[in-house]
């Protein structure tokens, strides 16, 4: 784990990484390769039912992600900042 860039990721916030890491980044991205790759595999009319669903539902479980992100990373800095400053 990079100590020094998640210090200055902390300091940002916790809301930030959260809305920005979890439910952006990964929530929406992760929804429109989903749908994307669902409507070559199988496709459904109408065609923007999935994108709705998946904008709708992947932004959620990316809040989630994000949050045992910044719990698992938070706790292994502090970890590290107790060895360096006993």
């Amino acid at each position: 784990m990079n100590f020094e860039k998640w210090k200055v990721t902390r300091e940002k916030g916790k809301k930030r990484f959260l809305w920005v890491n979890g439910a952006l980044q990964w929530g929406i991205t992760t929804a429109l390769l989903w749908s994307l790759v669902m409507q070559v595999t199988n496709p459904v009319e109408p065609i923007w039912f999935r994108p709705a669903i998946a904008l709708a539902l992947f932004p959620l479980g990316g809040l989630f992600w994000a949050h045992f992100v910044w719990q698992s990373s938070e706790s292994k800095y502090k970890d590290h900042e107790q060895k360096v400053n006993p």
